[in-house]
């Protein structure tokens, strides 16, 4: 048995990222669910378990060593993302270097680059996939001493010093066989997003990948699985009874985009009956107004939809087939039935002009939103424009952003008429006419139900109007 400790590092906002640096640091502080997912498998297999959440916690190395050090780790796990990926290894080398054992990374940036991540010296093992099968299997030949380099779904360097990628059998639905996630070892009352009105709050996902092929999509390429619905009302039955949570977000890219499994679950939350409410993202276009009472009635009291511009033009090149005469009509459906609309926007989209992105900003603002997010559109790793921009510029920014090599602070916008300069002051631009409006301003003091949401709200606000003054962005 190996004592494992997982360890969540703070994360933060990177200039190249799509999102305000306000609205990153703002965004909320969400629970591991990556990382929950593995210190259950490690359990499962046998093993003593930890896991300190440095970003919910806030945080120190040193105080992360503090709590680690009476633990007395074997080894330390972390969850990879590729825009977090130089800040994570940094706590990674601290940590490693401190107690002298190894480090196991997951997460998304070792689906997409494997080889470049085993590259950085913080990093002495990955795991691909959902390691089901490769956690336990690299955690028992630590335990044992033997190589595990080759082993499925694990990421080593051979005694000769290549990294050899272990196969990963993408069609397998890990749900079935899948622990729950090891809430017990998190702290579940510090968790909020900034739109959430209760506590406790989690995250959750009954699904993975999307059925859709939106070009500015890193979702759409991964493989699709659903978890089996007795499994989870299980974990929503054990949020709500063991960890008192009142409110769950569903990450999924698209909660009803298998209608039939969306339905089921939600009549099953009706029977519950359960003090719960709960959001989701979905497809505007799939939305009608059956569906949506349903899951009025089943808590649902939020649901993020893409809409990203007025410009049908755009649209069809972002191949997001969305009908804009449809836009309306349903976000006041889902007013009027009792689920309040957060609408997505891009700036910078395939044509963008100075009059388009204007347009985009004055339809969000006459749209019946009770909440609009405003983002760059850039090449996201692993999605199709970042296929484009690979072979327009020869190079892969990601790839050589991982390995530590010079990349520029923005990525280039091949697709866009404006600079990257015009996109962010269009994007601050759009915050502050959207959320600055008085009839807006009222509305959203009559609907806080808490002064932790108050004073969230107010202590967001006042960043966004202060940092909204230079310009932002840090060095990656």
């Amino acid at each position: 048995m190996l004592n494992v400790a997982f360890v969540y590092a703070p994360i933060g906002h990177c200039s190249f990222e799509e999102n305000l640096r306000v609205v990153d640091e703002d965004f909320g502080r969400l629970n591991p669910l990556s990382l929950s997912y593995a210190a259950a498998i490690a359990e499962k297999a046998g093993h003593r378990v930890t896991i300190v959440d440095a970003n919910a916690l806030r945080l120190t190395p040193a105080d992360t060593l503090a709590r680690l050090r009476p633990f007395r780790p074997d080894v330390l796990g972390f969850s990879l993302s590729t825009y977090m990926f130089h800040n994570t290894t940094r706590w990674m080398k601290l940590l490693r270097d401190a107690l002298r054992v190894p480090t196991i990374a997951g997460g998304v940036n070792l689906w997409l680059y494997p080889r470049e991540t085993l590259e950085h010296e913080a990093v002495d093992y990955g795991v691909r996939g959902f390691g089901l099968r490769g956690l336990p299997a690299l955690l028992d030949a630590l335990e044992r001493g033997i190589d595990p380099a080759g082993l499925p779904e694990v990421v080593a360097r051979s005694t000769s010093g290549e990294v050899v990628v272990g196969e990963v059998d993408w069609k397998a639905n890990p749900y079935p066989e899948l622990p729950q996630p090891a809430r017990h070892l998190l702290p579940n009352d510090r968790y909020y997003s900034i739109i959430s009105q209760r506590r406790n709050f989690t995250v959750m996902v009954t699904g993975t990948g999307c059925a859709f092929t939106c070009r500015y999509c890193a979702i759409a390429p991964l493989p699709r699985f659903r978890n089996p619905l007795d499994r989870v009302m299980e974990e929503i039955t054990d949020c709500v009874r063991t960890y008192d949570v009142r409110e769950i977000d569903f990450f999924d890219a698209d909660f009803f985009g298998q209608r039939k499994a969306a339905v089921e679950l939600c009549e099953c939350l009706v029977a519950a009956n359960l003090d719960l409410e709960w959001s989701c993202r979905s497809r505007i276009d799939i939305l009608d107004a059956s569906l949506l009472e349903l899951a009025c009635r089943a808590g649902c009291r939020r649901i993020f939809v893409g809409i990203e511009t007025p410009d049908p033009r755009a649209l069809r090149a972002m191949r997001k087939k969305v009908r804009v005469s449809d836009v309306r009509l349903t976000l006041e459906t889902m007013r009027r039935i009792g689920i309040r609309p957060l609408g997505f926007f891009m700036i910078g989209v395939p044509g963008e002009t100075h009059r388009s992105a204007l347009a985009t900003i004055g339809y969000a603002v006459s749209l019946p939103l009770d909440y609009a997010q405003f983002s760059r559109m850039i090449p996201k790793p692993g999605s199709e424009l970042h296929e484009d921009l690979k072979k327009r510029t020869r190079a892969d920014f990601w790839a050589d952003y991982v390995l530590g090599r010079p990349v520029p602070a923005r990525l280039p916008n091949f697709h866009s008429r404006i600079s990257e300069d015009v996109i962010e002051a269009y994007t601050k631009l759009a915050y502050l006419a959207f959320y600055y409006r008085p009839n807006h301003v009222a509305r959203a003091l009559l609907r806080m139900r808490s002064w932790d949401e108050i004073s969230r709200s107010a202590r967001t606000a006042l960043r966004m109007l202060t940092g909204l003054k230079d310009r932002d962005g840090r060095k990656p």
